[in-house]
């Protein structure tokens, strides 16, 4: 035991001791409490160091760190949209809806920047002295600030910038925005700027064309100098646009004419089989004539039928009735025989009664007993010999009587005829084919009995009533007393069926095809055919005038189209632009055209100008903030801090004068140098407006396309631009449902008692499947048949694998539908 060594015994001993268990417990506690204890302590390690971070430049390191990495992540779909936006609103062919989009994801982008702004300036010290607390502040500024930023910005653009605007302000935009698509037409030129539309735009050209807009609305001298040659300009843009565009127009007409002339044929051909049937009247007037006499036939022979089957019935009952009749007389006489008197009549009666019954055991018509006699005729001689004897047998006095009786005016006792009955069946028969007739007549539709030749039955009345009956079922129509042997008459009937059912036909297949035209029309009735006047002009669009016809060279559709049209799209822009200002007033037909041409005039140009000011300011602080990182890891003391206040405003003047004045002194470029006709543009705007104005658009006109490829290489390279557009659609409504495209101003009142402007529903057809159709110079978003005012519309027509289309159109009440093809 003193060397250490355990016996057996006692190791055992110690392993299973209840003493042994308990320091093992007690030895895992004690590292639970030490672990704590550590735990504990690198909490409070951590917190003191928080805390003299916090106390060194007010914000711990993690949280500086969070705001630099969002800081940096923001920067870069800033830029994006940045870039975005000068391509839209320097493009030549951007639309509406281009803008809105690009619209939306700026006020995204900015309700986030701001948001990050505001909770870097916001919190600091405890705020953000624990992760739990942080987090919870932030995403109560989060709520607050972002729908504040997203809605606010439209409201406020809405509100003092476009619906305050007059109406002289309107129709300037509208003017500059019609400049500046003759610009980009060619069709007017300034001296000194050397914009070329032919060329791929780079970004100083997309700038250019974002700020030129703005640059000639805010110059009321050259918007005069120019309203007095609108006529001019506007009848050389609309002439050079036209042109530009003849050769594909003309190959649209050619394709379309001979597409006609396919059409046509398929008409000739459709007329071609309209006569053939019509040619056939005589051959189904035979066919008809035919089926008339097979039925008469067949109506001959169940008539032959009826009569066989009434003949054996009637004689049937004859037998047996022949013999109960003769019976019935038999009984008579003997009643007869009788003395006058009670008896005698009782056995009338009784035979009468047993008469009755008898009858009508048969089912036949009631036949009188004196019916079934037969009338015998008394010749002369069988009166006179009979007076003899009778005259014999009573000694003269049956003669006496006879004279007496003629000499007052009697038969003297002589008869021409006496009733007798017979047990002859065939006697009985003929009686009963008499009585029953009715019932023969009735089982045979009409006809009697008699009838015994064919033409007998097809010439009775009954006959040509029962075949016109049929015929019209048919549906031939014959008059009501028309006989079987008019055969006139049946022929014209049958050739107006023909006709009336080749007339349904006929229109049943134009139905299908969408029209309403007649038969055997001429290639030239064709074309001038209001159905195919429509189908042209659908499918010209604004090209088209009445009448278009579809067999005109070049010269001829240049003489017959596009003449008139540039001379009627120049009388369309002129009434815009020579409009009363009254008309681009708050509820003016105007209204909502220069609403728009005022939002994309002045818009664009402060969004860009505002979203590179923030992509230039966020990369100039983001090495200040890498510092105070630096500065907050280091936890230097306040002391440190304050020793030097004049370090941050020096850093801040040296951040504005990088974003504003080193751009202005480093260059420019052709349209911003001093020699260029540009400054007389930012001349007049100093003069007339604000130089600071003139100032931020010639710094835009410097910077931006600098900056701008930067922002395209970062979207080229990450797709943020795909993608917010993949998901922006619900933003989109809700954007809507909270904020209404609205275009009206801040006098609702007034509107709602103003007599309601006239709107025409617009309607934009193409030649492509999935096309999108774009109104540039309207805030809404196109969607077919939507009501507008009259007015000039900036349509584009886009799709994938096609080169853009864009077009002006004029809606008007007579004109709703453009097609426009790709």
């Amino acid at each position: 035991m003193t060397d250490k060594k355990n016996s057996p015994f006692a190791t055992d001993l110690l392993n299973s001791a209840p003493t042994q268990i308990k320091m093992a417990a007690a030895e895992k506690e004690l590292q639970k409490v030490q672990k704590k204890q550590q735990s504990t302590a690198a909490k409070q390690q951590k917190q003191q160091k928080i805390e003299q971070q916090i106390a060194s430049v007010g914000k711990p390191f993690w949280w500086m760190m969070t705001m630099f990495i969002c800081s940096v992540i923001y920067l870069f779909p800033e830029a994006v949209f940045n870039a975005a936006l000068t391509d839209v609103a320097g493009g030549r062919n951007s639309s509406h809806d281009d803008l809105r989009a690009v619209e939306l994801f700026g006020r995204t982008i900015s309700g986030i920047g701001v948001t990050l702004l505001l909770a870097d300036m916001l919190l600091s010290g405890k705020r953000v002295a624990r992760v739990g607390r942080a987090l919870g502040y932030f995403c109560l500024i989060a709520v607050l600030v972002w729908p504040t930023v997203f809605f606010g910005q439209k409201w406020l653009v809405d509100h003092f910038i476009i619906d305050a605007s007059t109406p002289e302000e309107r129709q300037q935009a509208y003017l500059s925005q019609v400049l500046r698509s003759a610009l980009i037409e060619k069709s007017i030129q300034f001296e000194g700027i050397n914009y070329n539309p032919d060329q791929a735009h780079s970004g100083t050209e997309k700038t250019f064309l974002s700020v030129f807009g703005g640059l000639v609305y805010a110059d009321d001298k050259l918007v005069d100098d120019l309203s007095q040659k609108k006529r001019m300009i506007m009848e050389k843009f609309v002439r050079d646009k036209a042109m530009s565009r003849f050769d594909s127009h003309y190959q649209d007409y050619d394709e379309f004419r001979q597409t006609l002339r396919g059409k046509y044929q398929e008409y000739a051909d459709g007329s071609a089989k309209y006569n053939r049937a019509l040619a056939s009247a005589p051959d189904r007037s035979d066919e008809y004539w035919l089926d008339t006499q097979n039925q008469v036939k067949l109506g001959w022979e169940k008539y032959q039928k009826g009569v066989t089957a009434y003949e054996a019935r009637v004689e049937s009952r004859a037998q047996k009735i022949a013999p109960k009749i003769h019976d019935y007389f038999e009984r008579r006489n003997k009643c007869a025989d009788k003395k006058k008197g009670n008896s005698r009549n009782r056995c009338f009666e009784r035979l009468q009664d047993g008469y009755d019954r008898e009858i009508k055991k048969y089912s036949i018509p009631y036949i009188p007993p004196d019916d079934w006699l037969i009338r015998e005729e008394i010749s002369t001689s069988e009166n006179v010999g009979n007076s003899i004897i009778a005259g014999v047998m009573t000694f003269g006095l049956f003669t006496a009587m006879q004279a007496v009786d003629a000499a007052t005016g009697g038969d003297a006792g002589l008869k021409d005829h006496r009733m007798v009955y017979t047990n002859d069946v065939n006697h009985y028969k003929n009686v009963l084919m008499v009585k029953m007739e009715p019932d023969f007549i009735k089982e045979s539709g009409g006809y009697p009995l008699g009838i015994n030749s064919l033409h007998t039955f097809r010439v009775h009345e009954l006959t040509s009533l029962k075949v016109n009956k049929k015929l019209k079922q048919k549906g031939l129509s014959l008059p009501t007393a028309w006989s079987i042997t008019d055969r006139r008459t049946f022929d014209k009937a049958v050739a107006s069926k023909v006709r009336q059912q080749t007339d349904i036909e006929w229109r049943k297949n134009m139905r299908a095809k969408n029209t309403d035209m007649p038969p055997n029309l001429s290639w030239k009735a064709f074309q001038r055919h209001s159905d195919i006047q429509q189908r042209i002009a659908k499918r010209m669009g604004d090209l088209y005038v009445n009448p278009t016809l579809a067999d005109w060279n070049n010269r001829q559709f240049k003489q017959q189209i596009i003449e008139p049209n540039i001379q009627r799209k120049t009388t369309e822009y002129l009434n815009v632009l020579e409009a009363q200002k009254a008309e681009f007033a708050d509820g003016g037909i105007f209204e909502a055209t220069g609403k728009s041409a005022l939002r994309a005039t002045i818009i664009p140009p402060i969004s860009m100008s505002i979203s590179l000011a923030l992509v230039l300011l966020t990369v100039l602080k983001l090495p200040m903030k890498l510092v105070e990182l630096v500065q907050a890891k280091q936890a230097k003391p306040t002391t440190e801090k304050s020793t030097k206040p004049y370090v941050k405003p020096a850093i801040t003047m040296t951040i504005l004068a990088s974003i504003f004045v080193v751009p202005m002194s480093i260059g420019g470029n052709e349209y911003t140098m001093e020699d260029s006709a540009m400054n007389y543009f930012f001349e007049q705007m100093e003069k007339n407006d604000s130089a600071s104005i003139s100032f931020a658009l010639k710094w835009l006109l410097v910077t931006q396309p600098l900056v701008q490829p930067i922002g395209s290489a970062i979207d080229n390279t990450f797709s943020i631009t795909k993608g917010f557009n993949a998901i922006s659609e619900p933003l989109n409504q809700f954007d809507l449902a909270m904020l209404p495209e609205h275009d009206s101003s801040d006098h609702s009142a007034k509107k709602s008692t103003a007599k309601p402007t006239l709107k025409l529903p617009l309607t934009v057809n193409t030649n492509v499947d999935g096309a999108r159709v774009s109104v540039m110079n309207i805030k809404p978003r196109y969607q077919p048949g939507m009501l507008l005012p009259p007015g000039g519309y900036d349509i584009k027509v886009s799709a994938p694998g096609h080169q853009d289309v864009r077009q002006w159109v004029y809606l008007k009440a007579d004109k709703t539908q453009f097609t426009i093809k790709l």
